[in-house]
């Protein structure tokens, strides 16, 4: 989960689109609908701190597969 964070965040934690963009394409996200950019950009213009499991399921839902390391940490 961490380096989910790590590639998917700016530097004061916020989710940043185009970092996690990157790093779904990464995971292998080859095609966004326009459903999953809606989704992203609402879940990057958030205030605060991200919801990690919404992050998780957001990257589920989208057929990320996310690295072993990142589901145990």
């Amino acid at each position: 989960m961490n380096e989910m964070m790590e590639q998917c965040c700016s530097g004061d934690g916020k989710p940043n689109f185009e970092m996690m963009k990157q790093f779904m394409e990464r995971c292998g996200k080859s095609e966004f609908t326009d459903d999953d950019m809606v989704m992203m950009k609402q879940f990057c213009g958030g205030e605060g701190m991200p919801d990690m499991s919404k992050m998780k399921q957001m990257m589920e839902s989208c057929g990320c597969h996310m690295p072993q390391s990142a589901e145990t940490e």
